[in-house]
């Protein structure tokens, strides 16, 4: 009798984690279907990349005589996660068409550092939305934008939280700052793009072209102190601690400015992917450990389009 309890006992149990795989699979088959997702997103890329031939003749409202060719030419941004179906953000605009030489602009999107929330150009709104892929949950972070601000986009950043947003243009230097939470946006004027932000600050630059005597520190209270490095930043970390000085190999500390590590030799640093992980450029993309330079391969292939999440 006691064998009999025992094997039924089994019996239950794994009926039990059958079914919790059965259901974990049906997740994630359909996850690419409904846009959302319970992982945490590793990269994102442009769905079809060639689209730009494909005209969607999508115009901004109302575009100034010197900016009536913007045109939307391509929509889709493919988000991969780590196992299942990758997800499709279907109206993220990826090019536009403009009248300038070379007639072709892609439309960055950024992905939050935990790979949950993504911040795109809705081609349907003409405006930045972020969107909460665990539950779709979607805010507005910018105003609908004029054909000369979609031309002039120069950063979309996240908090290393992902609770906070910034979108910066070149047309009047201007950057839209939004707390997902609450849904408030504020307007930052003379900000020309955003290295990075938190709860209580924002690091940008008042020139577009990244001068550094015009880096600026600004609290959310509004007050703003210069932000004086002694090097220029190429790109800093989203808990805003540390940054990649302009030579792409040496990390300093942003409160001292203090050289902390210089990355091995024969990486291509590309950019900060959390507060501890830098993603760099040997023959694919490999994850470095801020601290101690150790790599790890991340199977992402490399391109000058892809937008990284969560890579280890």
């Amino acid at each position: 009798m006691a064998h009999s309890w025992a094997k039924l006992a089994r019996w239950r149990i794994a009926r039990r984690w059958g079914a919790v795989a059965l259901l974990l699979c049906a997740l994630i088959a359909c996850q690419g279907a409904t846009g959302l997702t319970f992982q945490a997103i590793t990269y994102g890329e442009p769905s079809s990349p060639e689209c730009a031939d494909s005209m969607l003749g999508l115009f901004a409202p109302e575009p100034e005589p010197a900016y009536e060719e913007v045109v939307v030419t391509c929509a889709g941004w493919t988000l991969h996660v780590p196992f299942g179906v990758d997800v499709t953000l279907r109206t993220a605009v990826s090019v536009i068409r403009t009248p300038s030489p070379g007639g072709r602009q892609v439309i960055p999107i950024d992905i939050s550092p935990d790979g949950h929330r993504v911040a795109y150009l809705d081609v349907r709104q003409l405006r930045y939305l972020a969107t909460d892929l665990r539950g779709g949950s979607a805010r507005p972070i910018t105003p609908v934008l004029t054909a000369e601000e979609l031309v002039g986009i120069t950063s979309v950043v996240s908090s290393a939280d992902g609770r906070h947003f910034a979108v910066s243009t070149r047309a009047n230097r201007r950057t839209f700052v939004t707390d997902f939470e609450t849904g408030r946006t504020r307007t930052l004027d003379r900000v020309c793009f955003v290295y990075g932000l938190d709860d209580d600050r924002l690091v940008g630059n008042a020139a577009c072209n990244g001068d550094a005597d015009k880096a600026v520190s600004i609290r959310s209270d509004g007050a703003a102190t210069p932000f004086r490095p002694p090097t220029a930043v190429r790109d800093l970390s989203p808990d805003l601690r540390r940054y990649i000085g302009f030579d792409g190999f040496s990390i300093f500390d942003t409160s001292t400015g203090r050289l902390v590590k210089r990355l091995p030799a024969g990486l291509e640093p590309l950019m900060w992917a959390d507060s501890d992980t830098l993603v760099a450029r040997d023959d694919d993309v490999v994850a470095v450990d801020a601290t101690t330079g150790e790599q790890t391969p991340t199977g992402i292939p490399y391109s000058s389009t892809v937008v990284f999440g969560k890579v280890r």
